[in-house]
């Protein structure tokens, strides 16, 4: 998702971008991009909230960076269009259920355990965010399309490498299942 600040109050999101994955984090189907200057903020909310994005279920599970971020921005701006009516009950109910899967965490780990310096812009091919809300401002559209698509290319593909060295660590650390306790005790 690509805003125009980070600030919910005063600005708005520009796009909502998905793709579904497979298992093993391959992506399955095209990559979609609704941008807000074609179909206008409201609507582009209202697309990604009928694909379950705001639901505590599984069947839309985001995967990106910086989700709470984005996230949040999305349940704050639908809420300025009316498009949910949370309480404080469901906000909660909604953080403390919704699968999610946050590479923000994926880069503090490359990062040697630092936070600071820990962007996907430090470990991938795509420059920084920080520009897009000047694309948006210059009209320059397509830009922001092309940069759209590269984040999340250089997503897919920090996913995937650090999914085969992690998968390499979990297969040498994994224990094997417990036995079940019999019956008698024995």
């Amino acid at each position: 998702m690509e805003t125009t600040g980070d600030d919910p109050a005063q600005d708005r999101i520009i796009t909502v971008q998905y793709q579904a994955l497979a298992d093993g984090l391959t992506p399955t189907g095209t990559l979609q991009v609704v941008a807000e200057w074609e179909w206008g903020e409201k609507q582009a909310i209202q697309t990604v909230l009928e694909k379950g994005v705001l639901e505590p279920t599984w069947d839309f599970v985001p995967v990106g960076n910086r989700l709470r971020f984005d996230l949040t921005f999305l349940i704050e701006r639908a809420t300025k269009w009316r498009l949910i009516d949370w309480d404080m009950g469901k906000l909660k109910y909604y953080w403390f259920t919704k699968p999610y899967f946050d590479l923000s965490s994926v880069l503090v780990l490359l990062n040697r355990g630092s936070f600071e310096g820990s962007s996907l812009h430090r470990y991938a091919d795509k420059e920084s965010g920080s520009r897009v809300p000047k694309m948006y401002r210059d009209g320059r559209y397509l830009d922001i399309i092309v940069y759209v698509t590269r984040e999340r290319d250089a997503a897919i593909d920090v996913l995937n490498e650090s999914l085969q060295v992690l998968g390499d660590l979990g297969d040498k650390r994994r224990r094997p299942p417990s036995e079940p306790a019999s019956r008698d005790g024995l």
